[in-house]
């Protein structure tokens, strides 16, 4: 239904195989002509003049702004192949620093440095109270934590922890 604008025909009526438009960019190839939509193939397939733009089997891509490779869900586009500064997921749970990505490691410092959810899961150890600063801690009242908390210990071996002169040294 498109025709090609460097060959035509004067008639009163349309020859067999030509049509009353100039329309098409590539006579050659029916899916390309002002009627089909772009797709992303390096081929001006709507004949705008312009290739690949809004491409319907484009991919999103998401806003690198830290170029760890994990993008942010808070900025997105569509294009057929990824523009600079653009991942093609949105995993990054803190774009603004490159230490902070799903493959990261997860420290001890009140972050959640990969990115699952949790802050310092598996690397806190558990702290035990002591109230008598005897340098043994109460079994039942325990902290997890990086370092230990002012009055806990790393071990939980008192046995009576109200009184300082009642502790595995002492026996």
């Amino acid at each position: 239904g498109y025709g090609n604008g460097s060959v035509s025909a004067f008639s009163c009526d349309a020859p067999s195989g030509y049509v009353g438009n100039a329309l098409d960019c590539d006579d050659f190839t029916a899916s390309t002509n002002p009627g089909s939509f772009e797709i992303c193939d390096s081929v001006d397939n709507d004949c705008d003049g312009d290739v690949d733009e809004d491409a319907i089997n484009a991919s999103t891509w998401y806003v690198d702004s830290d170029s760890d490779g994990y993008g942010s869900a808070a900025s997105s586009t569509s294009a057929c192949d990824a523009p600079i500064g653009y991942a093609d997921n949105d995993s990054d749970c803190n774009d603004a620093d490159t230490a902070v990505n799903p493959m990261a490691t997860e420290l001890c410092d009140l972050v959640d440095n990969d990115c699952d959810g949790t802050v310092d899961e598996l690397v806190t150890s558990v702290f035990f109270q002591d109230l008598d600063s005897d340098g043994y801690g109460d079994p039942d009242t325990t902290v997890a934590a990086c370092d230990a908390p002012s009055g806990y210990v790393a071990n939980d071996s008192d046995c009576n922890d109200t009184d300082s002169t009642v502790s595995p040294a002492s026996l």
